[in-house]
């Protein structure tokens, strides 16, 4: 090999690794943007929103290149390393180690929480399956949640659906929040419930819009003789049609190029609505909570992914169960392929949590979250 053919081939590496680490300083410009982007209301720059949702990708991309640059022993590794750290808290709030799985007894003074968005009970049989609303009864019978929190609640005073007094006969709960936001033909009603097992000293709504599925109750309760507030929130929806969530979990599934825009500008649009308005939420009970004299439990269905202003704003003063007992991903939707934590339970720090669970049933839209906790 001729002195000239070596130098072409260097001069082509140098080529190659100054691409390479272009594409690096991009992505890594990118995932401190998400980082930021997180922390922004979507009021006053919506499109941050899916931005801040592709912090997963973004961390998996910058650490392949960590590892290559780190192959090669160049200092150029400390570029996407640096990035990561500066964002090391969200690594957390995405997966949690969770190789041994071991029970254990939970405290005397502990209680259970679960939280559950039903989707109505599967009211418009969704599942194909007849038996769904008695599967998930039997569900709360067999868990026995000393606090229960339910979003996409359905109530009807006549029929089948007659839910309010058969779930505190199942978990033994002799108290309830059960608010209403929409009411047809004066018998049948949509809205959130919670039930406890321990006695309710005072209720209310936090933000609510008469007609809209989507707002936020909370319930003052007497848990051995300390008042601790439990916020059941369920926040804004994309409201995705059918179409839309196949295109997303299938993009290549229409031949169309002008179906395909058509249905990303349509995704686009519900999500700058949505974001907007559970931005406003969060800001609301936001103000709510920070006039609470009490410890506080928050539990719902956020349509957010920890990645969001919506989580980030709310878990700044709470803990998150999952992040404290929790393992793997922690994935609570089940309508896409891809791993999406978007229900929570959230606490005042002075709670300690003693575990957490995703329950296993594909009963609903969602996986029903479990928690146990105490006030030491």
């Amino acid at each position: 090999m001729d002195e000239r053919t070596t130098k072409n081939e260097k001069k082509d590496r140098n080529i190659w690794l100054k691409l390479i680490f272009s594409i690096n300083l991009f992505v890594a410009l990118l995932l401190l943007c998400c980082q930021t982007a997180m922390r922004i209301s979507p009021e006053k720059l919506w499109i941050l929103q899916p931005l801040s949702n592709t912090f997963p990708v973004l961390l998996l991309i910058n650490l392949l290149f960590v590892m290559f640059w780190t192959s090669r022993k160049s200092r150029l590794a400390f570029l996407s390393a640096a990035v990561i750290l500066i964002g090391h808290d969200k690594c957390s709030q995405l997966y949690r180690p969770g190789l041994f799985k071991v029970e254990v007894m939970q405290p005397k003074n502990a209680f259970k929480v679960l939280s559950y968005n039903v989707r109505l009970f599967d009211l418009y049989n969704w599942t194909g399956n007849l038996e769904t609303r008695a599967s998930i009864f039997k569900f709360f019978k067999q868990e026995q949640p000393d606090i229960l929190c339910i979003q996409e609640y359905f109530h009807d005073d006549k029929g089948n659906f007659q839910n309010n007094d058969t779930i505190k006969k199942l978990i033994n709960a002799n108290f309830g929040t059960i608010k209403y936001s929409i009411t047809l033909r004066k018998t049948s009603h949509w809205g959130l419930a919670t039930f406890s097992k321990f006695p309710i000293l005072d209720e209310g709504t936090v933000f609510y819009e008469e007609g809209k599925s989507n707002f936020c109750i909370y319930s003052d309760l007497d848990i051995n003789n300390k008042t601790v507030r439990v916020y059941n929130a369920h926040f804004q929806s994309n409201h995705f049609k059918q179409e839309e969530y196949e295109f997303l979990e299938y993009p290549d599934s229409l031949e169309s190029n002008n179906n395909k825009l058509k249905n990303t500008k349509n995704i686009l649009r519900r999500i700058k609505k949505a974001a907007i308005k559970r931005s406003q939420q969060v800001d609301e009970l936001k103000l709510h909570m920070a006039a609470c004299p009490y410890p506080i439990i928050l539990c719902g269905d956020f349509n957010d992914t920890p990645f969001s202003y919506t989580y980030q704003t709310l878990k700044n003063d709470l803990d998150d169960s999952f992040i404290e007992k929790g393992e793997g991903f922690g994935s609570t939707y089940i309508k896409l392929p891809i791993n999406f934590r978007i229900d929570y339970i959230l606490h005042s720090p002075n709670i300690q949590t003693h575990s957490f669970r995703v329950k296993n049933g594909k009963l609903s839209d969602h996986y029903p979250i479990q928690s146990w906790l105490s006030i030491p």
